[in-house]
């Protein structure tokens, strides 16, 4: 394996984590999706309480 300059390495550990930022992202979208879902369909639909 060849060894990286120092320009190289300098760039790789300055660059933002993209990879975390997505997988950060999804999983929002999972939650607040999941959220919604048991809000509107599950507490909702079952009317007001007795």
């Amino acid at each position: 394996m060849t060894e990286l300059s120092e320009e190289e390495q300098k760039r790789i550990m300055e660059s933002p984590p993209k990879g975390t930022f997505a997988l950060i992202a999804v999983y929002a979208g999972v939650f607040t999706a999941a959220w919604l879902f048991l809000y509107f369909v599950r507490f909702l639909s079952h009317g007001p309480v007795n």
